[in-house]
């Protein structure tokens, strides 16, 4: 009898760990917007915003910089209130899939270039020249050509990473820009 109750207990934990080792369909990344030309990643648009001066715009769009970004004099490379535009080259860490035990690692820093330009009644968002900081840079379209030696399939997990930061900031940004907020009281 006891033996009965060892291979059947044996069994079940046999079973769970089979189905437990069983991995999860694999979900393609995103396709990051790329420019037929340069055939580089590139995140644009031109958001209308009605009423709203050249002036206005870049105003909020030099306070957006200034509040969204740790070290905005680090990131702003390019500051021209005559043109209205403005750009900078900010920075975001991206990490490597769990491991076992959930533990995600550090897989380095992506560094793109953002330029923001205002006209009457809109402004013009381009984000591009992203690169993943290495000992070189390394252009981050190359995570999608599988033909290289050094692929590897977690740059599909880089790549969704990296959308969903840029997704975030442009959120951000046309929040900032769309939203004139009020003036701030000083509260002595």
């Amino acid at each position: 009898m006891q033996k009965i109750i060892f291979l059947s207990a044996l069994s079940i934990i046999f079973s769970f760990n089979v189905i437990a080792q069983k991995k999860q369909p694999s979900v393609p990344p995103p396709q990051l917007p790329i420019d037929n030309i340069t055939k580089k990643i590139i995140y644009q648009d031109v958001v209308e915003v009605k009423g709203a001066t050249a002036d206005k715009l870049y105003r909020r769009a030099l306070g957006w910089f200034r509040g969204y970004y740790k070290n905005p004099t680090e990131v702003i490379r390019e500051n021209d209130s005559v043109q209205k535009k403005i750009v900078g080259k900010p920075r975001f860490r991206i990490s490597n899939p769990p491991d076992k035990e959930g533990t995600k690692t550090e897989a380095g820093v992506i560094q793109y270039s953002i330029t923001v330009a205002a006209r009457e009644g809109r402004f013009k968002y381009e984000i591009t020249e992203f690169n993943w900081k290495q000992v070189s840079n390394y252009p981050c379209e190359r995570w999608y050509d599988t033909a290289l030696p050094s692929y590897t399939k977690v740059y599909d997990e880089y790549i969704r990473q990296t959308d969903m930061n840029i997704q975030t900031i442009i959120g951000d940004l046309k929040n900032a820009m769309m939203n004139e907020k009020g003036a701030k009281k000083d509260d002595w």
